[in-house]
């Protein structure tokens, strides 16, 4: 009779964190209740239920807004991670590989994710029809545990921070300028480099960066850069509105080179090239989705201009 007990008290403990999981993602008890095929009174009871066993309160709620206290900010990235274990606990316990399912969770930077970030995932969701995406755009490492994501694609240096790192590559970097730009300011050399306009990218092309030539010598260079952004989108487009001789991956500007929008300067020379990496959380169980996400952003990265992959 005790087993029996403590077996029900497992269920009991499992559905009513499925259940907050359906009322954080769906922002209501309503909607909630629909897409479990139940009643709002019997989700809103769960839901007490849950906080009356944890001794926190969990959701903050009014006619008009619904929000999720801290409490129940950290009880959803570990309802979540539990949830998702318990699921494919059939299959590895019969050896099974499990399939990419669930909600992939994924930050990544702007200028990639409007661009192969967004392809691989998609591509992803179509060979995996009970994947699901959440895509959040964000310069350099985001907290992982913060934000309830699973993986963070980062381009830069690796913060000194406990996380799991995994290496993809490097991405060359081409200087460009604008055909109009070079007309007003000259030619550009070595020697002019420092006292000519530069647009800057805050973390990775401000300040003194290293420039590396063809034959594998290296040059450190002080820019001057009256614009700067935090965007990659948005200092390519400075770049194209001629505010200034900027850097670029070859993925990115080869177009407007190929159409002459763009001008390669100092084509002996580029600025050394940065790695890209993605960040996991240390320790954690990591579903199939997480893996086959790693995989297929290396895939699309192996076909862009400019990247060097990592030796696996």
């Amino acid at each position: 009779m005790l087993y029996t007990t403590r077996m029900k008290t497992t269920y009991d403990r499992l559905e009513l964190l499925d259940t907050f999981l359906h009322i954080s993602e769906a922002r209501s008890l309503s909607k909630a209740a629909r897409l479990m095929g139940t009643t709002q009174p019997t989700v809103s009871r769960r839901l007490v239920e849950l906080e009356s066993m944890l001794g926190s309160k969990l959701v903050n709620r009014t006619t008009s807004t619904f929000s999720l206290t801290d409490e129940g900010q950290t009880l959803l990235i570990e309802a979540r991670e539990l949830g998702e274990r318990w699921a494919g606990l059939s299959d590895r316990l019969k050896g099974r590989q499990s399939r990419p399912e669930g909600t992939l969770r994924v930050i990544g930077p702007a200028g990639y994710g409007a661009s192969f970030l967004t392809d691989a995932l998609t591509g992803l969701m179509a060979s995996h029809p009970r994947l699901r995406v959440e895509l959040v755009l964000a310069e350099g490492y985001a907290d992982l545990a913060a934000s309830g994501a699973e993986c963070c694609v980062f381009v830069g240096q690796v913060p000194d921070q406990d996380i799991v790192c995994r290496t993809l590559g490097t991405m060359e970097r081409v200087l460009v300028a604008t055909p109009e730009l070079l007309a007003r300011i000259g030619p550009v050399t070595l020697a002019r480099l420092p006292r000519l306009p530069f647009v800057g990218l805050d973390a990775h092309v401000v300040g003194t960066v290293q420039l590396v030539r063809r034959d594998g010598s290296a040059r450190m260079v002080t820019l001057n850069t009256p614009f700067r952004t935090a965007s990659l989108p948005a200092s390519y487009r400075a770049i194209l509105n001629g505010a200034g001789v900027g850097s670029a991956a070859p993925w990115m500007c080869r177009d407007d080179l190929a159409e002459g929008r763009l001008v390669r300067v100092l084509p002996q020379w580029s600025l050394a090239p940065v790695g890209i990496h993605v960040a996991l959380l240390p320790g954690r169980h990591r579903p199939a989705r997480v893996t086959a996400f790693i995989d297929a952003i290396r895939e699309h990265l192996l076909k862009q201009d400019g990247f060097v992959p990592a030796q696996r």
